[in-house]
C-alpha cells in the first residue's frame, strides 16, 4: 500500500463524508433516546454506510449505467430527502416523525440509523460518487479505498458515541433549540446537494 496514494484517497473521502457535519443531525435525531437506542442507531448507521459505500465502489458504475441513473439524479434525490428531514426538524424541534409517545425500541429507532444517518448523510450522493471515481482512478488500490471507508465510518461512530456529554450540557430546551438551528443547516446541505446535481446535469 502506497502511503501517498492512500492519503489521496482518505483525505477527500473524509472531507466528503465529514463526520462533524453529520454530528448535529445525529444529536437532533437521538434527543431523548436511551444509550441502548443510541448505540443501536450508531451501529445501523455505520453498517449501512460501510455496506453502501463498498458496494458502490465495486459495482456502482455498472449499476448506474445499466439503470440509466446519473450521479446528478442521486444528488438531487438525496438532497430532497434531506430537505424533508430538515423541515420536520425546524417545525418540531425534535427528531422527525416523533409522536411523543412511548413506543417499542424497534419502532422508535428502526429506520433512523439507516435513513437519514446511514444514507444520505454519511453514504450520500457525494460520497457514493466519490468512491466510484476513486475506484476508477486507482483500480489497483481497492484495498486502500476499503480501508479508508471503514476507518472513516468507525471514526464517525466514535464521534457520535462521544456526543452524550454535549447533549447533557445543553439540556432538553437547549437541545430543542439546537435542533431547529441545525435543521436550517441541514436544509442548507440539502439545497447544496440539489444545486450541485442540477449544475452538473446542465454542465454549469
Amino acid at each position: 500500500m502506497d502511503v501517498n496514494t492512500f492519503l489521496h484517497i482518505f483525505i477527500p473521502l473524509f472531507a466528503v463524508i465529514d463526520p462533524f457535519a453529520a454530528l448535529p443531525l445525529y444529536m437532533s435525531l437521538t434527543t431523548g433516546l436511551s444509550e441502548t437506542q443510541k448505540r443501536k442507531i450508531v451501529k445501523e448507521a455505520s453498517l449501512t454506510a460501510i455496506v453502501l459505500l463498498i458496494f458502490f465502489a465495486f459495482l456502482g458504475i455498472y449499476i448506474l449505467d445499466f439503470m440509466g441513473i446519473s450521479i446528478e439524479a442521486l444528488m438531487i434525490a438525496g438532497g430532497l430527502l434531506m430537505l424533508l428531514v430538515s423541515l420536520e426538524m425546524v417545525k418540531e424541534g425534535d427528531k422527525p416523525r416523533s409522536t411523543k409517545k412511548k413506543v417499542a425500541l424497534h419502532e422508535e429507532t428502526g429506520d433512523i440509523g439507516i435513513v437519514p444517518l446511514g444514507t444520505p448523510m454519511l453514504a450520500g450522493p457525494g460520497a457514493i460518487s466519490l468512491v466510484i471515481i476513486l475506484m476508477s482512478k486507482y483500480p489497483t488500490e481497492w484495498d486502500s479505498i476499503v480501508i479508508s471507508i471503514v476507518g472513516i465510518i468507525i471514526l464517525t461512530a466514535l464521534i457520535f458515541l462521544g456526543s452524550n456529554l454535549i447533549s447533557k450540557i445543553m439540556g432538553e430546551k437547549g437541545s430543542r433549540a439546537f435542533t431547529r438551528v441545525m435543521g436550517l443547516l441541514v436544509a442548507a446541505f440539502a439545497v447544496q446537494y440539489i444545486l450541485d446535481g442540477v449544475a452538473q446535469y446542465f454542465g454549469i
